[in-house]
């Protein structure tokens, strides 16, 4: 069993920034059940497929661009990565707690 690492700078940088995403994911998700109340089911479908697709061309870009500089479609495998900090496992599912719970609170008439 590999032991854990210690949070870096970097590492809480990148935990803050997870967290700001899940909050936002939260609203989102908090929005979606709002529309979902209303019987907006078009709009729905079309946010969620709008954002599937963004994710796939995401996705895909970035298989290209790793094609173009490595001149391979997957980088060679590591024997052994490290492993990352605990917290960066929990950030964003702490994130969208949070954002849900705050869009309870009015929090998406803060921050939107």
């Amino acid at each position: 069993m590999r032991p854990q690492q210690s949070m870096q700078t970097f590492d809480w940088f990148n935990w803050l920034a997870l967290v700001a995403v899940g909050v936002f994911l939260g609203l989102a998700i908090d929005g979606l059940v709002d529309l979902a109340t209303v019987s907006a089911w078009g709009s729905i479908i079309m946010i969620l497929g709008l954002s599937a697709g963004g994710l796939v061309f995401y996705f895909l870009i970035e298989r290209v661009i790793n094609f173009i500089s490595i001149g391979r479609f997957s980088e060679p495998q590591q024997l052994q990565k490290p492993r990352k900090p605990l917290a960066l496992y929990f950030a964003l599912p702490i994130g969208i707690i949070i954002g849900v719970i705050g869009a309870q609170f009015g929090l998406a008439e803060l921050i939107l």
